[in-house]
C-alpha cells in the first residue's frame, strides 16, 4: 500500500511540475510575441548601468561621489513614449533633490521642460529654487527648498557642465 501511495505521489509532482513548466514556457512566448521582453530589457539596460542612459548614470553618481555629496532614494518614471526620469535626493533630504530627464530627442526635451517649467532657466519662489540645465535630449533639474535652498548650487553646475562635456549624445 506504501509503494502505491509513493507512486501517485511521484506521479502528482510529475504532472505538476510538467504543467508549472508548460505554463512558463507560454507565458514566455506571449511576452516575446508582446514584446513585453523587448520592453522590459530596455527599461532594466536603461535603469542598471548599460545603454547611454546607464553611463550617465553612473558618472553622474560617481561625480556626486567625488565631492562627498551622496546621491539617495533613486527612482525612476518612464512615460511610454521613450522618455525617461530619474531622481535623486542629494543627502537623504527631500529638500534637495535632482532629477535627470532623457528624452527621445532634443525637440522634445524643449518642449517638455518648457511645458513643466517655463522657458527660464531659474525658477525662484520664496521658499524653493529650481535650476534647469539642458544639452541635447537630456536636462537635469536641481530643486532646492527650505532654509539651505541653492546649498549645492555650485556642485551640480560643475557636474552637469562636467557631463556634457564627457558623453557623446
Amino acid at each position: 500500500m506504501n509503494k502505491r501511495l509513493a507512486w501517485l505521489l511521484a506521479c502528482v509532482l510529475l504532472a505538476a511540475t510538467v504543467g508549472c513548466d508548460k505554463h512558463t514556457v507560454i507565458k514566455k512566448e506571449v511576452k516575446l510575441y508582446n514584446f513585453d521582453s523587448y520592453s522590459e530589457g530596455n527599461i532594466r539596460a536603461q535603469t542598471q548601468g548599460s545603454g547611454l542612459n546607464g553611463q550617465l548614470l553612473n558618472n553622474l553618481q560617481l561625480a556626486f561621489g567625488e565631492k562627498n555629496i551622496p546621491l539617495t532614494h533613486h527612482t525612476y518614471a518612464e512615460d511610454g513614449r521613450g522618455n525617461i526620469s530619474y531622481m535623486y535626493y542629494i543627502g537623504g533630504n527631500p529638500q534637495q533633490y535632482i532629477k535627470l530627464h532623457v528624452f527621445t530627442d532634443e525637440k522634445e526635451r524643449i518642449r517638455r521642460i518648457e511645458n513643466w517649467y517655463g522657458d527660464q532657466k531659474r525658477v525662484e519662489t520664496p521658499t524653493s529654487r529650481t535650476l534647469i540645465y539642458g544639452h541635447d535630449k537630456v536636462a537635469l533639474i536641481y530643486t532646492s527648498s527650505g532654509k539651505n535652498k541653492g546649498k549645492y548650487e555650485t556642485e551640480v553646475h560643475e557636474i552637469f557642465n562636467s557631463l556634457i562635456q564627457r558623453m557623446h549624445f
